[in-house]
């Protein structure tokens, strides 16, 4: 099992860095109109795609893992709303293009290929439309011992600076023009839980297992990582 097969199997919502309270205060200090349309891109068990649906937006929700789509339908049934879910993976998807105005990736692009999913995002997006990438960051240098112990935990391949993010933007064509942390935002209600459980089937005793070395490894590193909230959009041509 590794961590993002954790989060499926514990229906974990709000998993990303800053969880929903984040996710909210940036829909807050942004005001973008009601009539966007929004992909919620590894949505994950809904709640993000929940909370936009509710503010009165037109959002689909897309992820590869089918346990995470069966939480996301199970949200719908149980709050009688009817959002969209698409069981595809983000770097090969069938959305037509042009298709969104804004494409939210909460801790998502982290864990893929951006050699892949970075071009299709940019091939959903409207001409003038925008991406929301929430994605943690390196802020010093790492050694070669503490970089393996987290990519291998998390599964992906790199751990990026802000400097490294907006590099990896640039060579696909998008551009990062706002970068906000977490001091750059207003949080409310911050005793409100940020994560919700709600698992479906059995968990293995593995699992807990898995999140309690989460928790470890979050407070050994936390302050070598933080995260950013990344706004980019499609690169002018000259």
């Amino acid at each position: 099992m590794d961590y993002l097969n954790m989060l499926a199997l514990l229906g974990i919502g709000g998993a990303h860095p800053g969880g929903i309270l984040l996710t909210k205060a940036v829909f807050e200090n942004e005001k973008f109109p009601l009539e966007l349309n929004i992909l919620d891109a590894g949505c994950g068990t809904g709640q993000t795609t929940s909370f936009l649906y509710q503010l009165g937006y037109n959002v689909t929700g897309l992820d590869s893992d089918p346990l995470m789509i069966k939480h996301a339908k199970k949200r719908n049934l149980d709050l009688n709303i009817d959002i969209p879910y698409m069981n595809e993976n983000l770097s090969n998807t069938t959305v037509p293009n042009e298709t969104f105005d804004v494409i939210l990736c909460e801790s998502v692009l982290n864990f893929t290929s951006l050699q892949q999913t970075l071009p299709e995002i940019s091939r959903m997006l409207k001409s003038n439309g925008r991406i929301i990438a929430i994605e943690m960051v390196r802020n010093e240098q790492l050694s070669q011992e503490e970089l393996t112990e987290l990519t291998t935990f998390y599964g992906c391949d790199h751990i990026f600076s802000i400097n490294e993010w907006q590099e990896q933007f640039a060579q696909r064509g998008l551009t990062i023009y706002k970068t906000l942390a977490q001091e750059d935002l207003l949080i409310e209600n911050i005793n409100e839980p940020t994560t919700e459980f709600s698992p479906i089937e059995s968990i293995p005793e593995s699992a807990f297992i898995l999140l309690s070395n989460h928790e470890g490894i979050t407070m050994k590193y936390h302050n070598k990582l933080s995260y950013r909230v990344f706004f980019a959009r499609k690169t002018l041509k000259q």
